[in-house]
């Protein structure tokens, strides 16, 4: 099943490349779902492009509320002591273009538009890259884990973080003793990408070391 964060971090990824080979960007991208598929470690059959349709539907209803502006350069808005939540879709408007017009037609195309928010963020470089790897990775929960040392640990030689803590950073709503093997098992196969796992039992802690 393709995941709805797949088609953002494709998307995020297309505008990151042309940015860095001073092409020039804008905020509505179109794309091949074939090429996503196969980019991000899917299969494509029919029943994937289903998925990928359903999985674009559920993304364009996605609202984030932030309490974080920015102006149309990318800069930050400074609102001293007063705070403006916004409310924005990641997904601001798809379109879908099939082969004679038809719903169960093969599907040619597709174009989506990012909010401005996001194309600010990708501008100002503030958006994380990942591995490639990280589309092996079927599990969701190991996707989760991920990002938490990509984020927090980024370069740097190791990050170590309570397993409490860690679960809930991850969201993910499981008992800390179901977590507890997640990550165990994580330590002994230590197949996430960039990082290396190793689970420390005095203390609970879980510790990413930075595998470049």
């Amino acid at each position: 099943q393709i995941y709805d964060k797949d088609i953002l971090i494709y998307a995020v990824s297309q505008i990151m490349h042309k940015l860095n080979n001073g092409e020039k960007v804008d905020r509505r991208l179109r794309f091949s779902p074939r090429e996503l598929l196969m980019f991000v470690n899917r299969g494509t059959g029919g029943k994937d492009y289903d998925a990928f349709v359903e999985a674009l539907e559920r993304l364009m209803g996605t609202v984030i509320k932030t309490n974080i502006t920015t102006h149309s350069d990318g800069s930050a808005i400074t609102l001293g002591d007063e705070e403006d939540t916004g409310l924005f879709h990641l997904v601001e408007s798809a379109q879908v273009r099939r082969k004679n017009g038809t719903e169960n037609g093969r599907i040619l195309w597709a174009e989506i538009q990012i909010s401005e928010w996001v194309f600010n963020s990708i501008r100002r470089n503030k958006v994380l890259t990942l591995h490639r790897d990280y589309f092996r990775l079927r599990k969701p929960i190991e996707r989760r884990v991920y990002e938490i040392p990509r984020k927090f640990c980024g370069s740097h030689p190791s990050h170590k973080v309570g397993l409490e803590k860690l679960l809930k950073r991850t969201g993910a709503r499981m008992p800390l003793k179901r977590f507890r093997h997640v990550i165990r098992d994580l330590a002994r196969h230590d197949h996430l990408p960039d990082y290396s796992v190793s689970f420390e039992e005095d203390g609970d802690n879980v510790v990413f070391t930075n595998r470049g």
